[in-house]
């Protein structure tokens, strides 16, 4: 046994040292979460065969350097080992030549193809076992080493430098699909394998060669199998830079294929409170339903809130599209289950086509930003690429960025809008509204300039300019004194779901010494107590410390009449789409008095939303309402003018 350790047996230290990196590369292969499919299998086989060549070398190089392994094995089965040795390595190669293929989704799908790669190995492997039977390729001396004859020594090494050049070839086409340390670590790999003939002549042996291989694998595993940028953890699909990579590889390719997208409204809301377990929990079920109805596409998990599909050889105006929508439809009728209890959520589908409606990854990125925008109104058929107007994307690019410098640049005001209290005969609350103002496009609506804000992040700068601002009217005026009761400030989700949200408030008015009773927060029905632990805990620390909530555009969107009980809101805004609508259809207005004596009969009280007329205060304030609010009695106006109008009206 002392051979194996005399540090002069070179070739056996080297095959030793191989076989414990593809140990330990196969060992972390096995430990990583499965994602991968057909390269994960194929990178598995390559550990595998390389592994064998260095174990069947290991012991080829133990019997000619070992007395007592030539009593274990025979002269002949060591020549075995060494034509396998050989052999083995023409099937790294063309299963190398497989992995890169994979990793590039380059499919051979056509059997021309399929010979074409397979013919140089298969004829380097049958005419390297021919040697056992006769002298063309090499022969074996008495002491069992391997010589070549001069006639065919380097035709079986044709293949490897054939797979070589096709391997450069590819690496340098799709270089730039990849990251730079993976582009390094395929470069480096195929380098090794390309160094393998000089080895063998200064080394005399493949151990080397070998090795390098080894060591590759491992950081190959490091950096193509490991599953950090490719696999989103808590649904385990793919992520965004691996749905990116394979749009990219399919474009370069020329193939046809299809991005099918659901956007699940409120799921970012639900998981960016809950805890990572539960989260996981709920995406992992909708990952398996979505990989269930259509196993033959890729599943990615770019972004919170929406799923994609990459089905390939599919147009999205085929039929299996419009059938995986309805399929997707009446799941999500049904319930989700999150820590026990039901959620549910509303989905909308929609379908990109590559490459006749999408040729480039510029206009993929434009394309689906125009679509998140549609999603948002809760598109129910399939939303298309035929469906958008893209004409006016460059126009919310430039308002993307102005949105983004707004609070630098002081392009913000803080308008107020009076709402009026029928017990009171004043104007004693007010509701704080933010403009956005630009030099070039003068005044930019919230409807189109806050959804963007919430897109990019700068909501939570917006709405803590709206607070200290509030903060700041209130006490640096007298508008307390001139009737204001407290001012309704909008919260949006985002800052709902922020955990340190209280504090940040509560630090606000204490810097304006500002009471807590001198605030309303409103909020969206989006908000559901049962399912959003963070923002229940938020509302909750901010209720304890003295500020009400009000629930702004009440009836918009998810009213469920038997959670009205429950919310920690006193104060209900019916939103201008319900009052309006109340006056033009009889069956509306039926609906509008229902909702309010609900309401009423709970004790909690209402503001009406978009009051237009005289004749529509009138009636409302007859069905109870307790505050009027709408163009009828104001208009949002400036803090000055807004000041005057208190004066006038209040005290007149």
């Amino acid at each position: 046994m002392e051979e194996i350790f005399r540090p002069h047996n070179f070739n056996i230290c080297m095959n030793m040292a191989s076989i414990v990196l593809g140990v330990i590369t196969l060992i972390i292969h096995s430990s990583e979460e499965v994602y991968y499919g057909r390269q994960r299998r194929i990178f598995g086989m390559l550990i595998f065969y390389v592994l064998m060549v260095n174990i069947v070398g290991g012991l080829h190089n133990l019997w000619i350097a070992s007395d007592w392994a030539k009593t274990l094995i025979s002269y002949n089965f060591n020549c075995f080992l060494s034509v396998l040795e050989k052999a083995g390595m023409y099937v790294i190669s063309i299963v190398s030549m497989c992995y890169l293929l994979t990793i590039f989704r380059i499919e051979l799908d056509k059997w021309w193809k399929a010979v074409v790669i397979f013919i140089p190995s298969t004829c380097s492997v049958i005419s390297t076992f021919s040697a056992l039977f006769t002298r063309n390729v090499f022969y074996f001396d008495a002491k069992g080493n391997m010589h070549f004859t001069t006639m065919f020594s380097g035709a079986v090494n044709i293949s490897m430098a054939l797979y070589l050049v096709f391997a450069a070839y590819l690496i340098y086409r799709y270089y730039k699909t990849v990251s730079s340390e993976k582009a390094i670590a395929l470069t480096t790999y195929y380098l090794m394998m390309a160094a393998g003939i000089p080895l063998k002549i200064v080394f005399g042996s493949y151990s080397v060669f070998e090795f390098s291989t080894s060591l590759a694998l491992l950081l190959c595993v490091y950096t193509f199998q490991n599953p950090s940028e490719f696999i989103e953890k808590t649904s385990g699909t793919g992520t965004r830079n691996a749905l990116n990579f394979a749009v990219y590889t399919n474009l370069l390719q020329k193939k046809r294929f299809t991005v099918f997208g659901i956007n699940i409204d409120r799921l970012p809301e639900i998981i960016g409170s809950e805890s990572v377990e539960a989260s996981s929990n709920l995406l992992r079920q909708i990952a398996t339903y979505l990989k269930r109805i259509y196993p033959d596409a890729s599943l990615f998990y770019p972004e919170e809130g929406m799923f994609i599909m990459l089905m390939d050889e599919i147009n999205p105006e085929d039929e299996v599209i419009e059938g995986l929508a309805e399929q997707i439809r009446r799941r999500f009728k049904d319930p989700w289950k999150l820590k026990g209890d039901d959620v549910r959520f509303t989905e909308s589908p929609f379908a990109i086509g590559f490459p006749d409606e999408v040729g480039d990854m510029d206009k993929y990125r434009e394309v689906k930003d125009e679509m998140k925008k549609v999603l948002i109104r809760q598109n129910r058929e399939v939303l298309r690429v035929s469906d958008l107007n893209l004409k006016y994307a460059e126009h919310d690019k430039k308002i993307d960025g102005i949105v983004r410098r707004a609070v630098e640049n002081g392009l913000l005001e803080v308008y107020y809008q009076p709402i009026y209290s029928p017990i009171t005969g004043r104007f004693d609350t007010c509701e704080a509204l933010i403009r956005l103002r630009d030099h070039q496009f003068g005044f930019i609506s919230p409807a189109i300039f806050i959804p963007i804000a919430e897109r990019n992040g700068t909501v939570l700068g917006i709405d803590r300019f709206v607070l200290s601002s509030v903060c700041e009217m209130l006490a640096a005026t007298n508008v307390l004194d001139l009737g204001i009761k407290y001012v309704e400030v909008n919260l949006s989700v985002v800052d709902c779901i922020q955990t340190n949200l209280a504090d940040s408030v509560l630090s606000t008015l204490k810097k304006y010494r500002i009471g807590t009773d001198k605030i309303n927060f409103e909020i969206t029905e989006t908000w559901e107590k049962e399912i959003t632990s963070v923002v229940d805990d938020n509302v909750k620390k901010l209720t304890d410390a003295g500020i009400a909530f009000s629930m702004d555009d009440f009836g918009s969107g998810y009213s469920n009449v038997s959670r009205i009980a429950t919310v920690p809101v006193n104060l209900f805004k019916l939103d201008k789409s319900i009052v309006q609508a109340a006056f033009e259809s009889e069956v509306s207005y039926m609906v509008m008095i229902n909702m309010i004596k609900i309401i009423k009969s709970l004790g909690k009280e209402i503001v009406a939303e978009g009051v237009e007329t005289g004749e529509q205060a009138k009636q409302l304030i007859r069905l109870g309402c307790d505050h009027i609010q709408g163009f009828f009695y104001a208009r949002p106006m400036p803090e000055a003018q807004f000041i005057e109008f208190l004066k006038e009206h209040n005290f007149s």
